[in-house]
């Protein structure tokens, strides 16, 4: 998880607090409450119902028990016919890692074969009588865990894919910046350019992740709700901003990255295809332009700002607009530069309403 700072740890904090009251909760109720003499199946059941967030605490927990009753309902017929033998070891055991291959159990997928196994050796002859009360410690642990989750600290994740977003916004400005100041001198930016690209893809690879968390976390989640958000097992589209804003930072990066690469090339390109000095300052201007519109999301873009923009950019595109206007050869650094740009202003006009 990104941003293991203050707020990671006490996010982990409540995470390991749910966990233990979860996890203690269900051993009661499973000893005390329904009268079993070990319920150790229903602690760690209850782990399972504490994940980050609600959705993917449903998911597990189900996957966990439908494993669970997989691997029981392949066990006992073997327990009864064969018995705890090597013969009905490996009998259990063929069985269940061919059933474990279903893709609905994901992560939980290894729960078959350890379940099969462990009530085959413990169950044995009475496979059974041994089986039906670990079922009921396990439907205990569930409902615990899922509910514990649900009340005590229900994880919502949005600040920090928000403020993971704006950090993207500030490194994708800054980047911008840097092309712009250093586009007049193609060959002598590179290594400042490294550095801005390697943080713009750590930053841009952090804001991903902590915003797809964020949107996850508002699945099925009671808290939401009182936050005005609608509760739903699957997104909402438009009601939370950042995924949005992400999707139109993801294609402002690429489009700013291959700039800096149709740049690069010119560093080794032959003097005819170096653009000259009139074009690179106001190109270098356009950036900086591009830039002030990254730098002010996630409000909508300015309207003065974008006539700037495209004013810039239809100047450096007039000399390319005529009929003849082609230059030799498969590539052109100076329109390859102004499509890109374009596109990227064209991404940015487009969250306008």
């Amino acid at each position: 998880m990104p941003f293991a700072g203050r707020r990671y740890w006490s996010e982990r904090a409540k995470l390991t607090l749910k966990a233990v009251l979860a996890a203690v909760v269900a051993w009661v109720i499973a000893k005390y409450g329904i009268g079993q003499s070990q319920p150790y199946f229903a602690p760690l059941a209850a782990l399972l119902g504490v994940y980050p967030t609600v959705v993917r605490s449903v998911r597990e927990s189900l996957a966990y028990g439908s494993g669970f009753v997989i691997g029981a309902a392949l066990a006992i017929p073997v327990g009864l016919l064969v018995g705890p033998n090597i013969a009905g070891i490996a009998a259990v055991l063929v069985l269940a890692m061919m059933a474990s291959g279903w893709r609905r159990l994901g992560e939980q997928s290894s729960q078959v074969p350890f379940t099969a196994l462990f009530v085959l050796l413990l169950g044995g002859h009475e496979v059974v009588s041994y089986t039906l009360p670990r079922l009921a410690d396990v439907a205990t642990g569930l409902v615990v865990g899922l509910g514990m989750n649900a009340v005590v600290f229900p994880p919502l994740y949005l600040r920090r894919g928000e403020y993971a977003v704006r950090e993207l916004r500030e490194a994708l400005a800054d980047a911008l910046g840097t092309l712009a100041d250093e586009v007049v001198e193609p060959a002598e930016w590179r290594s400042l350019w490294e550095e801005r690209e390697s943080r713009l893809a750590n930053v841009q690879e952090q804001a991903r992740y902590a915003v797809d968390q964020g949107a996850a976390s508002l699945r099925a989640n009671p808290r939401a709700k009182l936050l005005g958000y609608r509760v739903r097992w699957r997104d909402v589209p438009g009601q939370w901003a950042a995924p949005q804003l992400m999707t139109t930072l993801d294609h402002a990066t690429a489009y700013t990255r291959s700039i800096a690469a149709t740049l690069r090339r010119l560093g080794d390109a032959d003097d005819e295809l170096v653009p000259g000095s009139k074009f690179r300052r106001l190109y270098a201007e356009a950036l900086r332009t591009l830039g002030d519109l990254v730098w002010e999301l996630p409000e909508m873009p300015d309207d003065a700002v974008l006539a700037e923009a495209d004013d810039k950019l239809r100047e450096l595109e007039r000399p390319y607009l005529g009929s003849r206007t082609d230059a030799p050869g498969l590539w052109d650094p100076q329109k390859e530069l102004l499509r890109l740009s374009r596109l990227l202003l064209d991404d940015l006009r487009a969250r306008r309403p």
